[in-house]
C-alpha cells in the first residue's frame, strides 16, 4: 500500500503514528456501518433476524478502533448471509443494552462474538499476548467476579463495552440461555484504525476463521433438529 504522497491508506499503526484519524483517510471496502443507513452507538438490538429467531449471534466491539471492531464487522457479515432462525445484533452500545438485547427473548443459543485483549489495558497502542489467536469457550466458563461487579457496571455507564463485560454483565443481572458461546481473537492492534473492517494482519489472516467458528455453532444446532 502507498503512503508517501498520502493518496493511499496506511496500516492501522502507521497512521497513528503519523497523526491521521479516520476521515483523513479513503475508505476501503464495503463503508461498513453506513450502508444500511444506521450509525454505530446510538440504536441497540437487531440488525437481522427477529425475536422469534431461536439463535442470537452477538457482536461485540469498538468501531474504528482497527482489531477491536471485528465483532461489528463479523456482525455485519452474517446480517447479510439471511441465515434461517438466526437473529443478528450489533452490540456496539453498552453492555447493559447488550444484556437487554440477549434476554428480550426466549432464545436457545446465544454467540457472543469480538476481539478481547490480553495483557494490559485497552487503547494502548500494544498487541495483546497472542495476536489472532481465536479463543471459543462457553459463557458458563466466565466467572462473575463479585466483589468488583459493581466497577464493571461503573465501566458500562462509561461504555467500556468488552466481550468479556458483555459476558459478565449479562450473568449478573439475568442468564444466557444453556447453549451459549464466546468467540474471540486476540488483537494486534487496539487503537484507532483507518476503516471499521481495516484489520492489523493477525486478525485479518483469521477473520474467515472466527466467521467460520461461529457458523459452526449455528450448525450444530442446526444439526439436532
Amino acid at each position: 500500500m502507498s503512503d508517501g504522497d498520502g493518496s493511499g491508506s496506511l496500516d492501522p499503526r502507521a497512521a497513528a503514528e503519523r497523526g491521521h484519524t479516520v476521515s483523513d483517510q479513503p475508505r476501503l471496502g464495503s463503508g461498513h456501518g453506513h450502508s444500511k443507513g444506521r450509525s454505530y452507538g446510538t440504536t441497540a438490538g437487531l440488525i437481522a433476524g427477529d425475536r422469534s429467531a431461536s439463535q442470537l449471534v452477538i457482536g461485540v466491539g469498538y468501531p474504528y478502533l482497527s482489531d477491536l471492531a471485528v465483532g461489528n464487522v463479523v456482525a455485519d457479515r452474517l446480517a447479510k448471509c439471511d441465515l434461517p432462525d438466526v437473529a443478528i445484533a450489533d452490540c456496539s452500545h453498552t453492555p447493559i443494552a447488550a444484556y437487554q438485547t440477549i434476554t428480550v427473548s426466549e432464545y436457545d443459543t446465544v454467540v457472543v462474538v469480538g476481539a478481547r485483549k490480553r495483557g494490559d489495558g485497552l487503547n494502548t497502542g500494544t498487541p495483546s499476548a497472542d495476536p489472532g489467536r481465536i479463543h471459543t469457550y462457553p459463557t458458563a466458563d466466565v466467572p462473575v467476579p463479585e466483589s468488583d461487579i459493581v466497577d464493571r457496571l461503573a465501566e458500562c455507564a462509561m461504555g467500556s463495552n468488552t466481550v468479556e463485560n458483555v459476558v459478565i454483565t449479562t450473568k449478573a443481572l439475568g442468564e444466557f440461555p444453556s447453549d451459549s458461546t464466546v468467540i474471540d481473537i486476540e488483537p494486534e492492534y487496539d487503537s484507532w484504525g483507518l476503516t471499521v473492517d481495516e484489520f492489523s494482519p493477525a486478525v485479518a489472516d483469521r477473520f474467515d476463521e472466527l466467521l467460520n467458528r461461529v457458523l459452526a455453532c449455528l450448525e450444530r444446532d442446526y444439526s439436532r433438529e
